[in-house]
C-alpha cells in the first residue's frame, strides 16, 4: 500500500483505557511507514508521556461554550489537511471529525472501544451517519452493528491488541516476589485494573478466600482501596494478598510473578489489553465470560473462562490450577505463543490499512 497521511483522535488525557489502545494503533502505523498524528487532550500523564514528539498533538480540550466547540471543529479541520484518513476513537472526538469534515476528501473511520457506544438512540444514528468504516475492540460487537442502519455494509475489521516488547516471559519472579512479600514457592493469583466498584475486586477476593493457599495480587489504584483492605481482612486473606500499587513501569516484571492471570471485569477499553499483556509474558487467564474474552482466552489451552459474577465458580479453578503445574506451564506456553503470533504490532497495521483500503469516499 502506498505510504498513507492518517490522523488518530481521542478526546482523553490519560494513559489508558481508548487512549492507550489509539497510542498503540499510531505507533505501529508509524513503524509500518505510514504517516500518523495523534491528537488528544492535554493536562494529565498522557502528555507527559508523549512529551517532545512532534507527531503528538495535544489539541483536543473539554469545551464549555459554544465558541470552544467551533475552535475545536476548526483545530481538527486543520490537522486533517491532506489526510487520507480520520480515525475517531471517542464519541466526543467523533462528534468533532464530523462537523470538521464536512464537504471535505477524507473518509471518517470510528475505532469502538465499548460496546455502549453502539447504542441506537437518535444521537449514535445521526453520529454514524456519513462514518465511511469502523474499526472495533473485539467480534463480540459485531452483531450489535445491525441495530444501526447508517453502519450495515460499512467496512469493518475486528484491530486487535499490540503488544509491546516487554511483555514476554522469563522475566525476573524471584526478585518481585521477594519485594512484595510473596514467598518463592506461593501460587499466585493476580489481577489488575482501577480500584473502583464494578471492577470485579470484590468478587477476586471472595474467590481467594474460598481457595485457601493461593496467593492474590491487585495491581492498581483507586478510591475503593480501603474498602478492599477491609474486605480482605474480614475474609481473613490480608496475609496472602498483595497490593502493588499503580504501575507502569515494570507492569511486567509483576505480571511474571504470577502463575495465572484473573480478569473478573471489563475496564473502559473492551479491547481487554491486560489479557494480552499477561500471556505475552507467559501466563495464562481465568477469565470472566464477557464480550471479546473469548477472543483472547482459548478455554482448555490458553486458559478458561468462567460466569461473569461468579465468585464460586472462580474459586473452583483457582483451586484446581493452583493443583497442577503442569497445566499452568503449558497453558503459559500457549498464551505466551498466541500473544506472539497474534498481538503485534505489524497484525494491528496490518489489520488497520487492509480497513482503510476497503473504504468508500466519504458521504454527507
Amino acid at each position: 500500500m502506498a505510504r498513507m497521511k492518517v490522523l488518530q483522535l481521542v478526546a482523553a488525557d490519560r494513559w489508558t483505557g481508548a487512549a492507550a489502545t489509539a497510542l498503540q494503533l499510531t505507533e505501529a502505523l508509524r513503524a509500518a511507514g505510514h504517516e500518523c498524528i495523534f491528537a488528544y487532550r492535554p493536562g494529565r500523564n498522557l502528555e507527559e508521556r508523549l512529551r517532545g514528539l512532534d507527531w503528538c498533538r495535544p489539541a483536543l480540550a473539554k469545551e464549555r461554550t459554544l465558541g470552544d466547540v467551533r475552535a475545536a471543529v476548526a483545530r481538527v479541520r486543520a490537522l486533517a489537511a491532506g489526510c487520507d484518513v480520520v480515525h475517531a476513537h471517542l464519541p466526543h472526538d467523533h462528534l468533532l471529525a464530523r462537523q470538521a469534515l464536512k464537504g471535505g476528501a477524507a473518509p471518517l473511520v470510528r475505532g469502538v472501544h465499548h460496546l455502549g457506544h453502539l447504542r441506537p438512540d437518535p444521537f449514535h444514528r445521526w453520529l454514524f451517519r456519513g462514518t465511511a468504516g469502523l474499526g472495533l475492540a473485539n467480534s463480540a460487537m459485531l452483531p450489535a452493528l445491525e441495530r444501526l442502519a447508517a453502519l450495515r455494509g460499512k467496512p469493518t475489521r475486528v484491530l486487535p491488541v499490540a503488544l509491546e516488547a516487554r511483555f514476554r516471559p522469563g522475566l525476573g519472579r524471584g526478585a518481585t516476589r521477594e519485594r512484595l512479600g510473596i514467598p518463592a514457592s506461593a501460587v499466585v493469583a493476580g489481577t489488575i485494573g482501577k480500584l473502583d466498584r464494578g471492577r470485579g475486586h470484590d468478587l477476586f477476593i471472595h474467590a481467594l478466600a474460598a481457595a485457601p493457599g493461593v496467593w492474590g495480587m491487585v495491581i492498581g489504584k483507586g478510591p475503593h482501596l480501603e474498602a478492599l483492605h477491609a474486605l480482605a481482612r474480614r475474609l481473613g486473606v490480608s496475609d496472602r494478598l498483595a497490593f502493588p500499587g499503580y504501575v507502569e513501569a515494570g507492569l511486567e516484571e509483576l505480571y511474571a510473578a504470577m502463575d495465572v492471570f484473573v480478569f473478573p471485569a471489563a475496564g473502559s477499553d473492551h479491547a481487554h489489553r491486560a489479557i494480552a499483556e499477561a500471556a505475552g509474558c507467559g501466563v495464562a487467564t481465568l477469565g470472566a465470560d464477557l464480550p471479546g474474552v473469548r477472543d483472547l482466552v482459548e478455554p482448555g489451552v490458553t486458559g478458561e473462562v468462567y460466569p461473569a459474577t461468579d465468585a464460586a465458580a472462580l474459586a473452583v479453578l483457582l483451586a484446581a490450577w493452583a493443583r497442577d503445574a503442569a497445566r499452568r506451564a503449558a497453558a503459559g506456553r500457549a498464551a505466551a505463543a498466541q500473544a506472539q503470533a497474534r498481538w503485534t504490532p505489524a497484525a494491528l497495521a496490518g489489520a488497520a490499512l487492509a480497513l482503510y483500503a476497503a473504504l468508500a469516499a466519504p458521504t454527507a
